[in-house]
């Protein structure tokens, strides 16, 4: 038979085409589409050559499809949506249509997906149908499982002509959810869990599985479906006698997983459910414990400064509790939003375990630092790591009394700017007894008015306190005994640089720092100091740089640009004898009127003084042996520039009776080294007496 005459057998027989189904349920008919003659023939490919025998019989195969009656093949499908039953019935499902040929295929898209590799979920390879994929005649019965979930299942039955480049019909198929049982409320105590239930499409009875391990539902549905138990459900219920369940003997603070199998009949039950819920604490004295406030910018949302592994339970202080078992978070990735008219301020408890509290500059990071407001306590979450920098909001902290913050060693920017904090508790840092490093701890907390006595008391090992309460402008007085403990102190520079308002430091600060080593600038900036106590460094022998230069070459020292101060003890620096530079070491005292003659007695190892004395404008006088004792000095670049009101005669060292000023050292080469690097050292000193005497590029 030619394409025309295919053409026109197909037409006339599929003008009326229909479907049948039956199974046993009155099939849903929602929608009616046919598959025409011409997708029929594009399908099954009308060009075939030698369809004509001559004698105008039909050889009944159209590109190799065989048919039932020799004619050409013909599919008559009215396509509807099939809703299926949650409970597999003995009969199954029938599809029955016209049709002249003789074999064809159907499969669930599915599965079709899954085996082209579409599907990559585990939970994806659930089938409505025992055969997901077979032969189809049109006549035999389709077995499907039952549905064991609490969700209704969707697919669509595919039908094939030849192979899967040949579809005749899709089939939307529509199975129920099945009988189940809901949770209507939980309620968590500390050894049980209560929850009370409710039965959704017909469900009556019920039984329960309670573990603190997670078992995949589609694990526990699949081997259902394959004849198995699923799980070792215990007793069976019913829901108008006990509509609720009690576990009891529990563990506190511990998430379980509750498995719910529902029926309508006390038989074989049906479809599984599965809850969560976690035990409540026993108590808070072990809990890390975080205050909050809600406003308008968290949009009544905590966000965690939790970093790292954590594992452990969580309350959210209104109701909530959460398991919390993560192998890695970042800083502000945990949060919890607030129902409407909850209080202002919220307390957080967490009891576990969780290696860092830090902060970060993301958007939820910001929001973190401008809402936690308290830290009420620590508990024992075996923190690692502490760097809660630019919490702004944070005005209170407890002190350690569990060991939440023994394990950790280095407390470098703990609560750098803070500028919330008023004051710190004593024992804040009394079970870190390993703690090295304390350096910018509290840098910037310009809140601050005082300090603990006993803040660094129990961390004898600590050995790095640099810029450790730098910029605290609002500290007044210093604890004499704030470092009495800390005996192998090495580093401390600028530990109180920018302090502007500190009114005194006292005399036996550093009287236990024997192995201090460093200090530079440590009290650079503190304008309000008027005077230093005598023997502030008498046990420090070991100091060797109370100086530094940065990188544009400007220097500053251990007393620079502290304004204020108008007089030094003589015996400031008489236990430095291993100090080699004394660069910009009272640079900028502006108030400063002279210099304590045997100052520089016991400093025979320096060799720079850059800036030294630079801009000490009310300074009267230099005294003249002022650096006798320095025979190696090289570098006094900037020296007393800008002194102004110096008057007399230049230092000098008398040789023989002979006065040998600074800039004359080079004329004796067998008493002093040559001063090398002295621009600008008495510039705009013009009072002195030798002032005219002075070289140019000395002035």
């Amino acid at each position: 038979m030619n394409k025309s005459k295919a053409t026109t057998a197909l037409k006339s027989l599929l003008v009326s085409g229909c479907a049948l189904f039956v199974w046993g349920m009155t099939p849903v008919f929602l929608a009616s589409t046919l598959t025409s003659c011409e997708k029929l023939e594009e399908l099954l490919g009308g060009d075939d050559e030698g369809d004509d025998d001559g004698d105008g019989s039909s050889s009944g195969n159209l590109n190799g499809v065989g048919t039932t009656d020799g004619a050409a093949p013909y599919f008559n499908l009215e396509t509807t949506r099939i809703e299926v039953p949650a409970v597999r019935d003995g009969e199954g499902i029938q599809v029955k249509c016209q049709t002249n040929i003789i074999s064809m295929r159907y499969v669930l898209e599915k599965f079709k997906k899954f085996s082209e590799g579409e599907l990559t979920e585990q939970e994806d390879y659930s089938f409505i149908l025992e055969n997901p994929e077979y032969s189809f005649y049109g006549e035999e019965y389709l077995q499907y499982y039952t549905n064991y979930s609490s969700e209704k299942q969707t697919d669509n039955l595919l039908i094939y002509a030849t192979d899967r480049d040949s579809l005749l019909a899709t089939i939307p198929i529509e199975q129920a959810a099945a009988p189940h049982i809901s949770v209507a409320k939980a309620d968590a105590g500390i050894n049980e869990i209560t929850l009370t239930l409710e039965g959704q499409n017909d469900a009556r009875f019920y039984s329960t599985y309670i573990s603190t391990d997670s078992i995949p539902l589609f694990e526990v549905i699949q081997d259902l479906k394959n004849g198995g138990s699923g799980l070792p459900f215990e007793y069976l219920f019913d829901l108008q006698s006990q509509p609720t369940c009690t576990f009891s003997g529990l563990t506190e603070a511990t998430k379980y997983y509750i498995y719910l199998q529902g029926g309508t009949e006390p038989g074989p039950l049906c479809g599984v459910s599965l809850y969560t819920v976690t035990t409540a604490m026993r108590g808070k004295e072990d809990a890390l414990i975080l205050k909050y406030v809600l406003n308008n910018l968290n949009n009544r949302t905590v966000y965690l400064p939790f970093e790292g592994r954590v594992k452990g339970v969580i309350d959210w202080g209104d109701g909530v509790t959460e398991v919390l078992d993560k192998s890695y978070v970042y800083s502000a990735d945990l949060s919890h939003v607030y129902a409407q008219g909850a209080e202002s301020t919220v307390e957080v408890a967490f009891k576990g375990t969780v290696e860092s509290l830090t902060t970060n500059s993301t958007t939820k990071g910001e929001i973190l630092k401008s809402s936690l407001i308290g830290i009420t306590q620590w508990g024992t979450p075996e923190l690692k790591t502490l760097r809660l920098e630019d919490v702004t909001a944070l005005t209170q902290l407890a002190a350690d009394t569990k060991g939440a913050l023994s394990a950790i060693t280095d407390f470098t920017s703990c609560f750098e700017d803070c500028t919330g904090l008023t004051n710190l508790p004593e024992d804040l840092f009394a079970m870190a007894t390993g703690a090295q490093t304390f350096d910018r701890a509290f840098q910037g907390c310009t809140g601050l008015t005082s300090l603990p006595l006993n803040l660094f008391a129990q961390n004898s090992s600590a050995r790095n306190f640099n810029a450790t309460f730098s910029g605290c402008t609002g500290l007044l007085y210093l604890p004499e005994d704030l470092f009495a403990s800390n005996k192998d102190i090495y580093v401390m520079n600028d530990v109180f640089s920018g302090c502007e308002n500190l009114k005194e430091i006292p005399a036996g600060l550093f009287r236990n720092n024997t192995r201090l080593g460093y200090i530079q600038c440590g009290f650079s900036g503190c304008s309000s100091l008027t005077s230093l106590p005598e023997g502030l460094f008498a046990n420090c022998p070991g100091i060797q740089s109370v100086s530094e230069i940065n990188s544009v070459m400007d220097a500053y020292g251990l007393f620079s640009n502290c304004t204020s101060l108008t007089e030094i003890p003589e015996d400031l620096f008489a236990s430095m004898t291993k100090v080699t530079r004394l660069d910009g070491i009272f640079k900028g005292c502006t108030s400063l009127r002279e210099i304590p003659e045997k100052l520089f007695a016991n400093n025979t190892q320096v060799i720079s003084m850059w800036e030294a004395f630079a801009g000490c404008k009310s300074l009267q006088r230099i005294p003249a042996g002022l650096f006798d004792s320095m025979r190696t000095l090289q570098a006094v670049r900037l020296l007393f520039k800008n002194c102004s009101s110096l008057t007399g005669e230049s230092p000098y060292t008398l040789i023989n009776g002979k006065k040998v000023h600074l800039y004359e050292r080079k004329d004796y080469p067998n008493e002093f080294l040559e001063i090398t690097s002295h621009t600008s050292a008495f510039n705009n000193c013009t009072n002195l007496t030798d002032y005219e005497s002075i070289p140019s590029n000395w002035r």
